[in-house]
């Protein structure tokens, strides 16, 4: 290797070394911040459109799941 190569080499780590440690700060900075925010969520809201979706979804599946037991023990009565 020729001396320039090996001096850019030499010096790459250090570089990628100091990268990597501002990196790691700025996702614990991050991941501390997100904690934060999430602890100031109040779980006592009044549900919102999607929740009212979601709750219509589950009771039709409820009525689709009892629908089909009785289909079944009625199918099984005639065999």
């Amino acid at each position: 290797m020729n001396s320039n190569t090996s001096v850019v080499v030499d010096g790459g780590l250090q570089i990628v070394g100091i990268i990597v440690l501002v990196l790691g700060i700025v996702v614990f900075l991050l991941w501390k911040s997100m904690n934060r925010q999430i602890k100031k969520i109040n779980i006592d809201l009044p549900p919102g459109p999607q929740d009212e979706r979601i709750a219509e979804d589950e009771h039709f599946t409820e009525e689709a799941v009892v629908r089909g037991e009785e289909e079944r023990d009625e199918d099984e009565q005639r065999a």
